[in-house]
């Protein structure tokens, strides 16, 4: 059975949602593997044993990714070993987004971009379920959030009567319902939230720093191959 975990990263301008999906046993293995980071971190650099993989905090050095603050190469070391991982074990990833200045000056009234970006990105996860042709739907699960039971009903609504536009999908791969649960405990929700961010980053910011460029090229070489769809749409 397959478990997509789906995470978003998003700035004034621009809004993504990235899915990491693969089997429950994959995500078991590395789950374990992640334990095993946070071991080697705790040990060279003081962080938390029980510390989250989280892309903008750790790149940042912010919050209990403080210990490595300006220590940048050490950062990108870790979150490049927790990527390699996830492509080792055959994780495979979804990105969609939304130019969210192109939306507010196309409509004057745009819809929430969570729930257009997450209808996107629903729909291109079915289409990959359908793709391998597994047996068993896909359990979608997402970070807790505030909208969480807003979010809930559309995808009920979208199984009733298709995602809005042009591709319109009941989405029959996809379990219902969606669940949601806390990333501090989950290995497939940090896995999905270092995706997110590198995305979100890699298509919205220009290196200037020959060492940036270094190592998001580096973070790119993991992510690309795993990647099965990726698109921003530019109302």
């Amino acid at each position: 059975m397959l478990v997509s975990y789906v995470d978003e990263s998003y700035s004034d301008d621009f809004y993504f949602i990235a899915a990491a999906i693969a089997s429950r046993e994959t995500w078991e293995g590395v789950a374990k593997s992640f334990v095993e980071i946070r071991g080697t971190t705790a040990r060279l650099h003081g962080t938390a044993r029980d510390i989250e993989l989280h892309g903008h905090e750790m790149m940042g050095g912010k919050g209990e990714w403080a210990p490595l603050r300006g220590r940048h190469r050490e950062a990108a070391g870790v979150y490049l070993a927790a990527l390699k991982i996830c492509r080792a074990a055959g994780v495979k990833y979804v990105f969609r987004g939304v130019d969210l200045a192109r939306l507010r000056n196309r409509y004057a009234k745009p819809a929430a971009p969570h729930g257009i970006v997450f209808g996107h990105l629903l729909e291109r996860i079915d289409d990959y379920a359908k793709r391998l042709d597994e047996d068993d739907k896909v359990i979608v699960i997402a970070d807790e959030i505030a909208t969480q039971v807003v979010h809930q009903k559309e995808f009920a609504s979208y199984t009733l009567t298709g995602t809005p536009g042009y591709r319109s999908n009941l989405l029959s791969r996809i379990a219902t319902p969606i669940h949601f649960t806390s990333s501090k405990t989950s290995a497939g929700l940090q896995a999905a939230d270092l995706a997110a961010y590198f995305h979100h980053r890699r298509c919205t910011r220009e290196e200037t720093h020959p060492a940036a460029r270094a190592t998001m090229a580096r973070l790119h070489q993991e992510v690309r191959p795993a990647t099965v769809h990726e698109w921003v749409w530019l109302p």
